[in-house]
């Protein structure tokens, strides 16, 4: 009786691990040639023009997720301002990408805010995390907060910085040297599958007035909300789920991105109806439908 007992104990807890696992939603490495930075010679005045936004290098949402370092509300023009980059780190890099770029929000940091476009339709338990240098010179303070209302208004509360627990809004001790990763999580439940969630972050430090931060490796991860058994997304049926047989079946004619639980896609296929997965190991996949919806798919 205690064997059998421990087998389920064991079996549950395999199993709400596997559940709880979260998947990458969005990620920004800053390594690709095709952002648009800015130099110091070709700053621009933000309130009048501002700096162009920066697309994810992966969105699993309908939506790509976007980035943006924009002047503060209530700051008068002419404000230059601009942004670059420089060596970044790998803290939290993800499919094994190197150190490369990092982005460096340039001056004055004081009255400008790096804003991300973060929609989280189909997603839920919302956690982001990103790697954070500061010159010599630099703040040595991240102040966030959030808004479910697309920039409306803006929400401190319901933020766990770096596992502190509720109520902690900032992070006051940014290295010099090295990248450190900082891990924040929403535990508001309006910011799950909202399409309008912005995530922002301000600059500060009482004591210098001068240089900049380099922000790496930007991820935003989150638990698929979906049925487990059998669930139906925009009337296609995804069966077995769990799967055991090899084979997973959909209820009609559909196109299929598979993304392991770091964003990397191991799988695409075109006017399917199954899917092998034979080829896969066991675990947790995220699988893209007709680039409209997703869904979580347990492999046993």
């Amino acid at each position: 009786m205690k064997k059998i007992l421990l087998t389920i104990a064991v079996f549950l807890l395999v199993s709400s691990t596997q559940l709880s696992a979260l998947s990458l939603v969005h990620y920004w490495n800053f390594n690709g040639t095709n952002v648009p930075y800015l130099t110091e010679a070709s700053s621009r005045d933000v309130v009048l023009t501002p700096l162009t936004p920066i697309q994810t290098d992966l969105s699993l949402t309908t939506t790509p997720a976007t980035l943006i370092y924009q002047v503060k509300t209530g700051t008068a023009s002419p404000f230059m301002s601009y942004w670059d980059t420089t060596t970044g780190g790998t803290g939290n890099a993800r499919n094994g990408d190197a150190a490369g770029n990092c982005l460096r929000p340039r001056d004055a940091w004081s009255s400008m805010e790096l804003v991300l476009n973060i929609p989280s339709k189909g997603f839920r338990n919302l956690k982001i995390m990103y790697d954070v240098q500061r010159s010599g010179s630099g703040p040595n303070v991240n102040t966030y907060s959030y808004s479910v209302d697309g920039g409306t208004s803006w929400i401190k509360t319901g933020l766990n910085v770096n596992g502190k627990g509720l109520g902690t809004d900032t992070i006051a001790t940014i290295p010099a040297t090295g990248f450190a990763t900082e891990s924040i999580t929403i535990t508001d439940p309006a910011a799950e599958n909202n399409a309008n969630l912005k995530f922002r972050i301000w600059f500060s430090d009482p004591k210098n007035t001068a240089g900049n931060n380099r922000i790496d490796n930007i991820t935003v991860e989150g638990d698929i909300l979906a049925v487990v058994n059998s669930p139906v997304v925009n009337e296609v049926s995804m069966y077995p789920n769990p799967c055991t047989t090899g084979v997973v079946n959909f209820g009609s004619m559909v196109n299929l991105e598979v993304f392991n639980l770091v964003g990397k896609q191991i799988k695409a296929l075109a006017k399917t109806t199954t899917l092998n997965t034979e080829d896969l190991a066991k675990g947790i996949y995220t699988v893209r439908i007709n680039s409209v919806s997703t869904q979580k798919l347990i492999i046993e």
